[in-house]
């Protein structure tokens, strides 16, 4: 179910990757599955502290946008975003997305 959420996700405009990270920072399931820069980046998300950290961070640079939405369970969900990318659209869709990974949440 997960990595049909995370594929939904890589579907709309602009999203050029997506990652799910446990409690620990460990990649769950990502979207493309054999993107390594996908996972790597879901890594260095995970290095943000917590207890700084709430809802949802957007980092702007020059080559893209990276999206962290932290979830229930201390999950994450990381989505890579190109710089032309409505950032609005996505957000909307990552707002849907975090309510249904919640769910799935025991």
């Amino acid at each position: 179910m997960e990595g049909r959420l995370l594929a939904d996700i890589l579907t709309q405009n602009g999203v050029t990757g997506a990652v799910l990270l446990d409690a620990e920072g460990f990649v769950l399931f990502s979207e493309p599955q054999h993107d390594d820069s996908v996972q790597l980046l879901g890594k260095a998300i995970a290095l943000l502290d917590p207890e700084f950290a709430s809802g949802r961070i957007t980092l702007n640079a020059e080559n893209g946008t990276i999206i962290a939405q932290q979830l229930l369970g201390n999950r994450v969900l990381v989505v890579r975003c190109q710089v032309s990318s409505n950032l609005g659209h996505i957000r909307h869709v990552l707002d849907s997305a975090a309510n249904q990974f919640n769910a799935l949440f025991p």
